[in-house]
């Protein structure tokens, strides 16, 4: 549960023992808070038809100066078809640049007018990642592992970028591409999560150290980031990892991105040079150094996840039951290095003293 949802809920228990006005008043603004991005709100597959200049979008994505294409967002309610006018922009680093993928992921954005009373409503701004080569089932699944990801990081992380599963059909509005039909996900951007609770994003603090920001949070991101294989993130940089800062000035890494971590184990996925590992499938802790008595809570904190967070891939609609039990299996190595004390110590030998 978000801090903002926290603080309501004790808010309205509190207007009970109050006048009738308040009580009405906090039902009001609690059913806003919730009802206010229908998007998030479910976890069934969204099918979406998004109508564009295709060709040239999927095109225009090396230069630095990316153009926005208007676009039709199309989705079904009940038996009606609701059309949103929207605009796609293609963004990313390693899977918009075209040596490296056929299809970009994409930013889709929408006028608050346009949006209101739709699925879309309270989103101006989504990130949409959509497969790297669509054609290919192997790059299919790699999509709904990462999302996977996304749906475990969310299990042990309360401040995180929700996301919605979709299946896009893309439409080349000039008819000089046939119709595409993809699994993707929807992801909130940093931005909306800073406002979904209630802090400052901070883009700009770059050369952050470990003792600068909220030290459970980090820890808890560190330990995941080993247990998918997620070898491709910096604090300090700010490397696929976002920062929040609450009213009281404290700080909140966030972690998203995991296209590169072991748990998918995508074909274009190298280790950094730097770091000492060959494939991206070996872990290789990155975090904060702790004792064994700084750990011990968080560890069990995860071992009694472990049901929930190994859940997650049979709830994923589309993925294989190979890549299932690829993905549990490669956790199954996580789960025993950290019930055995010597494995475990081995694991986060590589810790760093004051940042990454």
């Amino acid at each position: 549960m978000s801090q903002t949802r926290y603080h309501l809920r004790r808010r309205a228990n509190a207007a009970r023992l109050r006048s009738p006005i308040v009580c009405a008043l906090l039902a009001t603004l609690l059913a806003a808070t919730v009802h206010a991005q229908p998007l998030f709100k479910s976890e069934e597959v969204l099918p979406v038809t998004i109508t564009s200049n295709m060709r040239d979008l999927v095109r225009q994505r090396d230069s630095t100066k990316l153009e926005w294409f208007g676009a039709a967002f199309t989705y079904s309610e009940g038996d009606s078809a609701v059309s949103i006018p929207v605009e796609l922009r293609a963004r990313g680093h390693f899977r918009r640049q075209r040596s490296n993928c056929e299809f970009p992921p994409l930013f889709v954005r929408g006028e608050k007018e346009r949006l209101s009373g739709t699925e879309l409503q309270g989103n101006p701004r989504l990130k949409l990642v959509t497969p790297c080569r669509p054609g290919s089932e192997e790059y299919q699944q790699y999509i709904l592992l990462e999302y996977g990801i996304y749906r475990a990081y969310e299990v042990l992380n309360d401040i995180r970028p929700r996301t919605r599963l979709a299946q896009v059909t893309y439409v080349d509005s000039a008819d000089r591409a046939k119709p595409l039909t993809v699994p993707a996900f929807f992801m909130e951007t940093s931005k909306e999560v800073s406002d979904e609770e209630k802090m400052t994003l901070r883009e700009e603090m770059t050369g952050a150290r470990f003792a600068d920001v909220h030290q459970e949070t980090l820890q808890s991101l560190a330990l995941f980031e080993v247990m998918v294989g997620g070898n491709d993130w910096s604090l300090g940089a700010q490397h696929n990892i976002f920062l929040l800062q609450d009213s009281l000035g404290v700080f909140y890494p966030v972690a998203y991105d995991w296209d590169f971590s072991g748990l998918v184990n995508a074909r274009y996925a190298v280790p950094n040079e730097i770091l000492p590992i060959k494939r991206v499938t070996e872990r290789h802790y990155m975090g904060p150094c702790y004792t064994p008595e700084q750990w011990a809570p968080m560890l069990e904190r995860f071992r009694s996840k472990r049901a929930e967070i190994d859940g997650v891939w049979a709830k994923i609609p589309g993925l294989t039951p190979k890549k299932q039990e690829q993905a549990v299996k490669y956790l199954e190595g996580f789960w025993k290095t950290i019930d055995n004390p010597k494995d475990f110590e081995r694991m986060v030998k590589s810790c760093r003293k004051e940042g990454n």
